[in-house]
C-alpha cells in the first residue's frame, strides 16, 4: 500500500479552517461555513470509524491517546492562573 494522505496535514488543514471559524475579522456566514466543514468532517470520521474493524493494541492506544488529552487540558488550566 501506498499512503498518499498526511495526517499531519489533515490535522494542520483542520486547524487553518478553525482559525478562520474563530477570526474575528470574518463575519458569521463565513465562520459559519467554516463550522459546517468541520462538522462534515467529523460526522464522516465517525462513519469510517464505526465501520472499521477493531484491532487487540486500540484499547490501550486510546486510553494512552485520553490520557494525553487530559495533561494538555489540565497543563492548559494551570498555565492561564
Amino acid at each position: 500500500m501506498i499512503q498518499n494522505w498526511n495526517a499531519d496535514q489533515i490535522t494542520r488543514d483542520l486547524n487553518r479552517c478553525a482559525r478562520e471559524m474563530n477570526d474575528w475579522h470574518n463575519d458569521g456566514y463565513v465562520q459559519w461555513g467554516c463550522k459546517q466543514d468541520l462538522y462534515r468532517v467529523k460526522f464522516e470520521l465517525d462513519r469510517l470509524l464505526k465501520s472499521s474493524p477493531h484491532f487487540s493494541m486500540e484499547p490501550e492506544w486510546l486510553a494512552e491517546q485520553q490520557k494525553q488529552q487530559v495533561w494538555e487540558i489540565l497543563n492548559d488550566k494551570t498555565s492561564n492562573q
